[in-house]
């Protein structure tokens, strides 16, 4: 009926959930709930923006779902170790000023 009609392009497979953009951000969920802890100050946050940085690379490179999640987790992670650090050197001031 209609011979200079393209055919549609085949369909693919829907692409895979990135499992590290998951992890950057449950561990950048984490890391708001840890800040306050100082025995947890640094360590959450700073694996949350870690594996936030691994995981954008992945998803670009091998064409992964998940880029705004693994976004989500690089911030909160970078925004509550920045905050961590600077509580840590507030307390380490208040003690000097203290005695």
């Amino acid at each position: 009926m209609y011979p200079n009609r393209p055919l549609p392009p085949p369909q693919q497979p829907p692409a895979r959930m990135s499992g590290s953009a998951i992890t950057a951000f449950v561990l950048g969920l984490l890391s708001v709930l840890t800040s306050p802890l100082f025995g947890l100050c640094g360590l959450v946050p700073a694996m949350a923006a870690l594996i936030g940085a691994y995981a954008l690379r992945v998803t670009h490179v091998e064409r992964l779902r998940g880029r705004a999640l693994a976004m989500w987790g690089f911030w909160l992670g970078v925004v509550f170790f920045l905050i961590s650090v600077f509580l840590l050197m507030l307390g380490v001031v208040g003690m000097k000023l203290e005695g």
